[in-house]
């Protein structure tokens, strides 16, 4: 029978099994990009950073991470649609469903007696359940669904022991051949992410137990080496794109030798080791709980059951350990690293742990006849999936918080020149908006998480007679300034020089007796990609020194004057200090009118004559000074 006639004879089930692996990254490609976050999403990690550099061919933090730039660069530029955010994100979602496939295939061949091609009932569900374990852990869904490093990274250590496992099938020019694709991952590895270096004792371990001469000088030395050292020319991107002008958003990168060395080896981060620790505070039953949360009972026994495939005599036991050595170096690793985000340094040992569970899985199947396996296997699958114990799923398709605060704060309507001060987050948010939207042009974004630098910064910005804005409370200043709201940002004037429009609505609203009063408002409906949102603009008067620390309390009411809900139930409710905490009503210069915006989030359909009431309080008291109510705000 030739090739072709074969391929017509083949089963219907053979045909799935063969096309498997590509059925699996597609649904797990559709889940992720399902779920991934519209935009961007979080305001104090990478993944904003990233969300920036990548389409903007820009440095990232160190290591600088070449790879992922360029391929993120690429990405957005063959991807017309969406926005910026989005479509990095979308690669995460991409290079996770291909992991998941691999991580498939690598099960198949170590779950596989003695042919990894073998269409039998043993390999398929082991390998159907790994894939569904890894796929659907918590973390890693989170890092599927966002801009961020470690879903190509974890596609990088699959793909390198995919490729490892298959050097015991190959001999003479074609093991060369394998060897130099096996150098060119781990070069590209290293080229992503320094953590590749983890895997270097387990596959030192498989690669010497499986070829004892593999030390010996040999030519094919020459051909390894440049495969492996090749992907490590990408670093040069760094000094090219500095040197046309570039710099990364720390503005950390030094182009020299020595700055480049610092930042291709994140030097200044070994302080993680010793010096700082940011790791919550976690016992022993603490991390069980953890592996438990990622891929629940069933699966975490079944990997418990697994690991006796470490001592079990196999053709596969040199994979096995080889995985075992892998997920025990990057639990130390994990574990000593002392970052707040210790769970994203794990994921290889869950990765591992995954497979480990097919193995589990493998030794109970093999043990029962054909037809009982195929019952007992669906059973395994079923508990895999809804067995108790894992983390709720994740699904960012709705996180527009960040994105609406970033376009709110782009929309200001900025004088030329103006200066906007923040922490990192927050002005990587604005300079995203400046370049992928074309929002706050006029603003100069400028970063400062000391509080004593944005004094600074404030101080200098008001002597050279620039607006400047802040985008958060800062102590010390309530003193020595006038502030008046600006969308969500606060603008700081010289002491007594506050200026602001006339209220659309007056209201006369006396005060403290008389010591402060509430000339009008302005309300304004915002159409938000998240939902609606309503602002109002209270226009303050004081007419003396304000003794007490006023807050306001914002309350959408029914017509009966019932709360209206929110779609989690809760009372449409926001309680807010005036002008965002910069300065309380204790600081307010007599004759100065305050312009301070409040804003408060409205359900997807408010109730005929909904109305919003404004009780105006004694923040240290609660005591109610005043309140009045708006109307039409449907």
């Amino acid at each position: 029978m030739n090739a072709l006639d074969s391929r017509k004879a083949a089963s219907p089930a053979a045909i799935v099994i063969r096309w498997l692996p590509w059925l699996i990254g597609g649904f797990f490609f559709a889940l992720y990009a399902l779920t991934a976050a519209p935009s961007i999403a979080v305001l104090f990690d990478d993944s904003l950073e990233f969300q920036l550099v990548l389409p903007t061919l820009g440095i990232a933090h160190p290591t600088g991470y070449p790879l992922y730039t360029l391929l993120g660069g690429l990405w957005n530029l063959l991807l017309p649609a969406g926005n910026w955010a989005w479509r990095i994100n979308l690669l995460s979602a991409l290079a996770g469903a291909a992991a998941v496939s691999l991580v498939y295939l690598v099960t198949w061949r170590l779950a596989s007696a003695p042919s990894p091609h073998t269409a039998h009932l043993s390999p398929l569900i082991p390998s159907l359940l790994a894939a569904l374990t890894f796929g659907l852990i918590p973390v890693w869904w989170q890092q599927t669904t966002l801009a961020e490093v470690y879903a190509l990274h974890n596609l990088l250590v699959v793909a390198i022991l995919a490729v490892t496992l298959s050097l015991t099938e190959k001999t003479g020019g074609a093991f060369d051949r394998r060897m130099a694709l096996l150098m060119l991952l781990i070069g590209l590895g290293l080229a992503h992410h320094r953590t590749t270096v983890l895997l270097f004792p387990g596959l030192a371990v498989y690669l010497l137990w499986s070829a004892p001469g593999l030390w010996r000088p040999r030519r094919a030395w020459w051909l390894w080496i440049a495969a492996l050292l090749t992907p490590l020319l990408l670093y040069l991107y760094l000094p090219l794109r500095a040197a046309a002008g570039v710099s990364d958003l720390h503005g950390s990168y030094v182009n020299t030798w020595a700055g480049f060395w610092q930042h291709v080896l994140a030097s200044g981060y070994t302080g993680f080791f010793g010096a700082v620790d940011l790791r919550p505070a976690r016992t022993a039953g603490d991390w069980f709980q953890f592996f438990v949360a990622q891929i629940g009972w069933p699966a975490l026994l079944l990997a418990l059951l697994g690991l006796g495939a470490l001592a079990a005599p196999s053709a596969a036991r040199r994979g096995w350990v080889m995985l075992g050595i892998i997920a025990a170096t990057n639990l130390i690793f994990a574990l000593l690293y002392q970052v707040g985000d210790q769970e994203v340094f794990l994921l290889p040992t869950l990765l591992c742990a995954a497979i480990f569970a097919g193995g589990g899985a493998q030794l109970i199947l093999r043990r029962l006849p054909r037809r009982a396996g195929w019952l007992a296997g669906a059973l395994l699958l079923a508990a895999v999936l809804a067995g108790p114990g894992r983390g709720p799923a994740v699904n960012r398709s709705q996180d527009w918080a960040v994105h609406d605060y970033a376009v709110d704060m782009a929309t200001v309507d900025f004088p030329p020149g103006s200066r906007v001060l923040g922490i990192e987050g927050e002005m990587t948010a604005l300079r995203y908006m400046q370049l992928a939207e074309g929002l706050g042009q006029n603003a100069l974004p400028a970063a400062a998480d000391d509080p004593a630098l944005r004094r600074q910064r404030v101080a200098e910005g008001i002597a050279a007679g620039a607006p400047v804005y802040l985008t958060r409370e800062l102590e010390g200043i309530a003193d020595l300034y006038s502030f008046t709201g600006a969308g969500p940002l606060v603008r700081v004037w010289p002491r007594g020089a506050a200026e602001s429009d006339a209220p659309a609505h007056s209201l006369g609203l006396s005060l403290l007796d008389g010591a402060v009063s509430v000339t009008g408002y302005d309300l304004e409906r915002l159409e938000w990609a998240g939902g609606p949102v309503l602002r109002l603009t209270l226009h303050w008067l004081p007419a003396a020194a304000i003794d007490r620390t006023l807050k306001v309390s914002l309350r959408l009411l029914q017509a009966d004057g019932a709360p209206v809900l929110r779609p989690d139930g809760a009372p449409a409710v926001e309680d807010r200090f005036p002008l965002r905490q910069v300065a309380p009503s204790t600081a307010w210069p007599p004759g100065v009118a305050v312009a301070d915006v409040h804003e408060i989030a409205l359900p997807p359909a408010l109730p005929a004559g909904a109305r919003l009431q404004v009780i105006l309080y004694d923040a240290a008291t609660v005591e109610e000074v005043g309140r009045f109510e708006v109307t039409g705000v449907e």
